[in-house]
C-alpha cells in the first residue's frame, strides 16, 4: 500500500501534451424528486505557456463570450503560477547525455547497484519534468530501496544516509517541503519496519531525520504517524531516551501544526514555497482525499473486474485522517466530531495490482450520528468516488469524480449530487501546410 500512495499521482508524468474535455454538473433534489436548483458547465482543458488552462466553453447551453473565455483563460494561468511557485525558477540545464543513461550512472555511482529499467524511466521522467536527475532520483528514494532489497539489503545506516539527501534538496532549494514530505513517507515505513537492525549510530541517525522534518516544519500528516510508530518501538525494546525525543518531536509538529491553523491564511510566499505542485490542477483535484499510509489499516476485500482488468479491493479504516490538531478534552466540540468522522469513515480502493495504481477509490460514511444539531437537519448519507482510466496508452488518468448526499428536513428528503467527467483525451498535435506563394517579383 505504501508503494500504490506514493504511486497515485505519478502516472501523468510520463504523458507529454494533451487536452481534454470537461462537464461538471450540480443538482439539488427537493422532495418528490422535484429539481430545486442546479448548473451544468462545460470546459476544454489545453497546454498553453507550459500550463494546462481550463478554459470554458458554455454554461447551461449558453456558449461563453470570447472576451469572458480569455479573461477565465488569464485568471487561470495566474493562479497555476502563483500555484507553481518557485519552481520555474530553480529548473536546470539538463546534461547532452540521455537523461535514463544519467540517472543509471548516477545511481549505480550512489547506491552501488543498479534498478531496472521501469524505475530507471521512470526517475527520468522525474528528471525531465523538474530539470535535475539528482533532485528526480533523491524523491524515489523510496522505490530505490525497495527495488535494492529493502534495508535488510542496503543497510540501515545507508538506508539513512541516502533518506537524509532528501533535506539536503529542500535546503538548497531543488525540492519543495511538499515533495520532500511525500517523499519521505515510503523510505520511512521501511525504515521504521526494521528499527531493529539499527546500531546506535544507526539509531541516532533515524532519530536525526525526525529532528529534521520538525526543523524544516514538514506537515506533521507525512511524518509523524512514522515518527510515533518508531517511538513505541523503541520503548518496547528499552530504548527510552530515543522514544522519549521522538515523542517530544512529534508534539512539536503536532504543535506547529496547530499555531498555523490558528494564524490563518498564510502570506503569498508561504503558498509559494509550501503549496506548489508540477501536476495539472484536475489531477490533484481528482485525489478528493490525501491520506497516508497507516500499517494495520488496510484490509483484503477481495478480487474483482473493473475496466476490463482484474483488480484487488482493499478497505481502509482511518484512524487519524480527519485529526488536525491535538485533542483537548472529550468535551472539546471539534475533537468530537474529529473523532466521529473518523470512526465512521470507510475509504474501499480498488488497485490494479501489477502497475501499483488505484483504479477507483470511494468515500464512504457509515454514520454521522455524532454531528450536531440534529433535530433540525439529518444528514443521512455521504459518499464521493473517484475513477481512472487508461484514455492514452498505459497512462492513468482521472475519469470521472462523483460526490453525493441526503439530508432529512421538516419538509422531507433532499438529495445533492456533483459530479466532474474527463473525456475525450487526445495527444495536442500542430499542424501546417506550405503554400506556393509563386516567384518573388
Amino acid at each position: 500500500m505504501a508503494r500504490v500512495l506514493d504511486n497515485r499521482d505519478a502516472s501523468w508524468r510520463r504523458l507529454g501534451d494533451f487536452i481534454l474535455r470537461e462537464t461538471e454538473t450540480f443538482e439539488v433534489v427537493a422532495p418528490l424528486g422535484i429539481p430545486l436548483s442546479g448548473f451544468r458547465h462545460d470546459y476544454e482543458w489545453y497546454v498553453r505557456d507550459d500550463v494546462v488552462v481550463r478554459s470554458p466553453v458554455r454554461f447551461d447551453g449558453v456558449e461563453i463570450d470570447e472576451q469572458t473565455r480569455r479573461e477565465y483563460e488569464a485568471d487561470w494561468l495566474r493562479q497555476e503560477r502563483r500555484r507553481r511557485g518557485r519552481r520555474d525558477g530553480r529548473r536546470r540545464t539538463m546534461s547532452r547525455r540521455d537523461t535514463e543513461d544519467n540517472v543509471a550512472i548516477a545511481i549505480e555511482r550512489s547506491w552501488g547497484a543498479e534498478v531496472g529499467e521501469p524505475l530507471r524511466e521512470r526517475i527520468a521522467a522525474d528528471a525531465n519534468l523538474i530539470g535535475d536527475d539528482q533532485a528526480a532520483i533523491t524523491l524515489n528514494t523510496g522505490a530505490i530501496l525497495e527495488e535494492l532489497g529493502g534495508v535488510e539489503a542496503v543497510g540501515f545506516g545507508a538506508a539513512v544516509a541516502h533518506t537524509r539527501d532528501l533535506f539536503v534538496m529542500l535546503e538548497t532549494d531543488r525540492l519543495t517541503a511538499t515533495e520532500v514530505a511525500r517523499a519521505l513517507r515510503r523510505p520511512l515505513a521501511s525504515l521504521v519496519d526494521r528499527i531493529d537492525l539499527a546500531d546506535a549510530n544507526a539509531l541516532e541517525g533515524f532519530v536525526e531525520l525526525a529532528e529534521l522534518g520538525a526543523r524544516f516544519e514538514l506537515d506533521r500528516r507525512d511524518l509523524a504517524p512514522y515518527v510515533d510508530r518508531a517511538a513505541r518501538q523503541l520503548e518496547a525494546r528499552g530504548h527510552d531516551d530515543q522514544a522519549a525525543r521522538l515523542d517530544q518531536i512529534r508534539s512539536r509538529l503536532v504543535e506547529r501544526t496547530t499555531e498555523a491553523q490558528t494564524a490563518g491564511v498564510a502570506d503569498d510566499d508561504t503558498v509559494l514555497l509550501d503549496s506548489a505542485r508540477l501536476e495539472p490542477r484536475f489531477i490533484s483535484e481528482s485525489y478528493f482525499m490525501e491520506f497516508s499510509f497507516e500499517p494495520g489499516n488496510y484490509y483484503f476485500a477481495g478480487r474483482e473486474t473493473l475496466a476490463g482488468r482484474e483488480v484487488v479491493k482493499i478497505e481502509y479504516y482511518p484512524t487519524d485522517l480527519f485529526d488536525d490538531g491535538p485533542e483537548s478534552d472529550d468535551s472539546d466540540l471539534g475533537a468530537r466530531i474529529n473523532r466521529g468522522f473518523n470512526k465512521t469513515t470507510l475509504v474501499t480502493l480498488w488497485i490494479d495490482p501489477e502497475a501499483y495504481q488505484i483504479v477507483k477509490q470511494t468515500f464512504d460514511n457509515t454514520g454521522l450520528d455524532f454531528l450536531p444539531g440534529r433535530w433540525l437537519l439529518r444528514i443521512d448519507d455521504l459518499q464521493a468516488s473517484m475513477e481512472m482510466d487508461q484514455p492514452i496508452g498505459n497512462v492513468w488518468l482521472p475519469l470521472r469524480v462523483t460526490v453525493s448526499g441526503r439530508a432529512t428536513m421538516a419538509l422531507g428528503d433532499f438529495e445533492v449530487r456533483f459530479t466532474r467527467e474527463f473525456f475525450d483525451y487526445r495527444e495536442a498535435e500542430t499542424g501546417g501546410r506550405l503554400i506556393d506563394a509563386g516567384a518573388p517579383r
